[in-house]
């Protein structure tokens, strides 16, 4: 707020030959001309090249959307124009580099953490979210199907679902801190340095706690964290056991441990699998 590019003299972050401006940096750098092309592919809709951000809103307010899933569109939009921000200043600032793919990846996380900030009645496939759009069901929560399995915490609680998964070659890990209410509140996704099932179990818990503590958010009862490991889930109810996390036990408070089912998983087991290709971790919280 009041800061005007046009007086930062400096060079576009990713193509430092060309001074900056609010246009360029927005809608003119081939860098971001290719990120708006998969964003609104994404979206299946096409891309059109735009002057400054009243063609750039005319051009999505105009966009052949109907319903709920226009107003999911235009929040998507908002928050890629944000993700670009925020990307800039770490590159500027910072000198904090990021590929075409991470700075996507951030953008659709962020929008779905935004969107679920505004309708915390809404029903989402969130494993459809991310990859195929197209095919994520949205409803109302009044709709609910039966087979939405995750269980919300009790009243002043958060749950962390996590999930890690491991091939031959590399091995990745997601989870995801949702509210009673089942509004995600924040997620983390990326490679772990290990291909053993149970010992990415147990990175992707040892995450969510770190995650959790960074946040500094105080909670009235406990944290639950679902696990998907049969081993990992006795390791965890066996407090002699479990020397490696009870510090961070004790940072958090009171945690509770508990076997998720698969259907109310989906979008830790998302994050987990888009962990893999991944080079860095994504943290990310609303």
């Amino acid at each position: 707020r009041g800061v005007k590019l046009q007086n930062i003299l400096i060079g576009c972050p990713w193509s430092e030959r060309i001074p900056e401006r609010v246009n360029h940096l927005f809608f003119k750098c081939k860098f971001i001309e290719g990120f708006w092309y998969k964003i609104f592919n994404w979206w299946e809709a096409e891309w059109e090249s735009v002057e400054g951000f009243d063609e750039f809103y005319t051009l999505c307010y105009n966009m052949k959307l109907a319903g709920i899933r226009k107003s999911l569109w235009l929040i998507s939009i908002s928050t890629a124009c944000w993700t670009v921000w925020l990307v800039r200043n770490g590159l500027v600032f910072e000198r904090k580099m990021m590929t075409m793919e991470t700075l996507i990846f951030q953008s659709k996380m962020r929008a779905l953490l935004w969107i679920r900030s505004v309708y915390d009645d809404l029903l989402m496939q969130e494993s459809s979210w991310r990859i195929y759009l197209n095919r994520c069901r949205i409803d109302t929560i009044k709709s609910r199907s039966s087979s939405s399995t995750w269980y919300p915490p009790s009243e002043g609680c958060l749950k962390f679902n996590v999930c890690g998964i491991a091939n031959d070659d590399s091995a990745g890990c997601g989870g995801v801190l949702r509210d009673m209410e089942g509004v995600a509140r924040a997620l983390f996704s990326g490679l772990i340095a290990t291909n053993d099932a149970d010992s990415v179990e147990v990175g992707a818990l040892l995450l969510a706690l770190e995650v959790f503590i960074s946040l500094e958010w105080k909670i009235n009862d406990s944290l639950f964290v679902e696990i998907g490991s049969n081993v990992i889930f006795n390791w965890c109810a066996n407090k002699l056991m479990r020397p490696d996390i009870e510090r961070k036990i004790e940072k958090v408070g009171s945690v509770v441990f508990s076997m998720e089912d698969k259907k109310g998983n989906e979008m830790a087991s998302t994050l987990a699998i888009a962990g893999i290709n991944r080079r860095d971790m994504f943290k990310a919280w609303w």
